[in-house]
This record gives structure tokens, C-alpha cells and sequence, in this order.
């Protein structure tokens, strides 16, 4: 946010983290994380909490959703910030070289709700063909800020 007052420049802030994290068997086809931080953030603190859950199909698919909530304090005449991240994935494979990922996000902090798909053939190995395509918007209006389709070849040279 921008209607608080800046930090001033050329000052020395401390930054202690603590940070604690589990995760599940990823090898299992259904798995999950949590992980915590918190401490000092520039004048004041910060917690964060995220979490994720996965789920694969082999060897089809993997379905993956994850959070993040980020809480910052800092003192007057600063801004508090609460901070949302959440985002579903999809991965499929169709074939050993044909496949298919969507990506979609939100974010609090810049009021943005955002996709990315992308279509992806490996022709050769470390050879690929991209068609990517993305869509963004403001969630406070629900109008398109963003939009591209985009097309990308590697090509890997063996001189």
C-alpha cells in the first residue's frame, strides 16, 4: 500500500527470522507442508503461516494447492499489512513428451488475480516447443489489467 509513510533511507534495520517447517512423503500420492515464520521485519515483526497440499495420479496428473498468509506489524505511522497468496497448479502429461500446466493466483497485496497455462512439446531432449498464455486482473474492479500469448522454442546445440 502506498497511503503510509515510507521507511526512511541510509538506516540500519535488524532482520531475525525463526523458521520452523514439516513436510508429508512426497513420494506417497497424496502429500502436504506446513511451515511458520516469524520476527523482525525492518521497525517492526512479521508472521507468516503457508501451507500446500498435493495430490498425484500417476502418471498423469499432479494437483497442488497452496497458501500463504503473511501478517505484517510495524509501528506508527507505518501501515499494518495482512497478505494473501493462494494458488492452485495443474500438471498433466499426455504423453512423454506432451504436456499441459495451469497456474492460478491470488494476491492480496496487489489485488491481482492471475493465470498462466502453457502448453509444452519436447521434440528432442532439451528440445521444447512453449505456447504459453496469461491472464491478469484487478480483483477490486474484476477488469483485465494483463493479457499475452506467447511462443517459445530451445533448441539444444551439441557442437
Amino acid at each position: 500500500r502506498t497511503d503510509g509513510a515510507e521507511l526512511p533511507a541510509n538506516m540500519t534495520y535488524d532482520w531475525v527470522n525463526y523458521r520452523f517447517f514439516v513436510r508429508s512423503d512426497r513420494r506417497k500420492l497424496l502429500s502436504a507442508r506446513l511451515s511458520s515464520n516469524f520476527g523482525h521485519f525492518y521497525n517492526g515483526n512479521r508472521s507468516r503461516i503457508g501451507a500446500g497440499i498435493d495430490y498425484r495420479y500417476q502418471p498423469y496428473f499432479t494437483l497442488a494447492l497452496n497458501a500463504e498468509y503473511n501478517k505484517i506489524n510495524l509501528p506508527s505511522p507505518y501501515n499494518d499489512a495482512d497478505l494473501w497468496l493462494i494458488g492452485p497448479r495443474l500438471d498433466f502429461t499426455f504423453t512423454n513428451n506432451l504436456f499441459w500446466t495451469t497456474f492460478i493466483q491470488y494476491n492480496s497485496q496487489i489485488e491481482n488475480l492471475g493465470l498462466n497455462t502453457r502448453l509444452q512439446w519436447r521434440f528432442k531432449p532439451v528440445s521444447d516447443f512453449f505456447i504459453v498464455f496469461t491472464d491478469n486482473y484487478d480483483t477490486s474492479l474484476f477488469e483485465v489489467k494483463n493479457r499475452a500469448l506467447i511462443a517459445k522454442l530451445t533448441y539444444w546445440f551439441n557442437l
